[in-house]
């Protein structure tokens, strides 16, 4: 039997027999997926001054990885395993930057971010170092966060970088 889930996280829609383990949006773990009548638009609340400086830095930090994997993939053969793992952190990345702009009722800002490094090892080395950073960071504004929906938000994010650093570790045969 086929279901219609919607992600908590992200708002996207998924179609399938069971919802998957992560969100093929965002990256949220399976328990944020829901039938479509539970959903609740996570970003439509109010934040304090220390949510809104937080989230502002993770706009900051999101816009640099969807920029920087974009450019990876884009440097990678087109179809290959590089360019698609890439390509689908980049879609993550940004998915979860659009999430962030919706909590702080902006629009997302133009993309930029670093350059690709001298070999696709150095961009697997620096996308551990940018996703443990984020969890790092995450985890500090999942501490400050008093908002309930925040707090939901901060935990997917750590959920989905660890998965990010994962992966690359992996790549790297670590």
């Amino acid at each position: 039997m086929v279901n219609l889930y919607v992600c908590k996280i992200c708002g996207e829609p998924y179609i399938g027999g069971e919802a998957p383990d992560d969100c093929p949006f965002c990256g949220a773990p399976k328990n944020y997926l829901k039938s479509v009548e539970e959903f609740k638009e996570l970003w439509k609340t109010d934040l304090n001054e220390e949510e809104k400086k937080d989230m502002q830095e993770t706009i900051n930090l999101e816009l640099n990885a969807t920029a920087y994997y974009q450019k990876v993939s884009d440097s990678q053969e087109k179809y290959s395993k590089q360019n698609r793992l890439f390509k689908q952190l980049a879609r993550t990345e940004k998915e979860h930057l659009e999430i962030a702009a919706k909590f702080l009722k902006m629009e997302i800002p133009e993309l930029k971010g670093e350059e690709p490094k001298e070999s696709i090892e150095k961009d697997l080395e620096r996308t551990k170092e940018l996703e443990k950073g984020a969890v790092e960071k995450y985890k500090q504004f999942l501490e400050n966060a008093e908002n309930e929906n925040v707090k939901n938000f901060y935990v997917a994010l750590i959920h989905a970088e660890q998965g990010h650093q994962d992966i690359a570790s992996k790549e790297l045969g670590e």
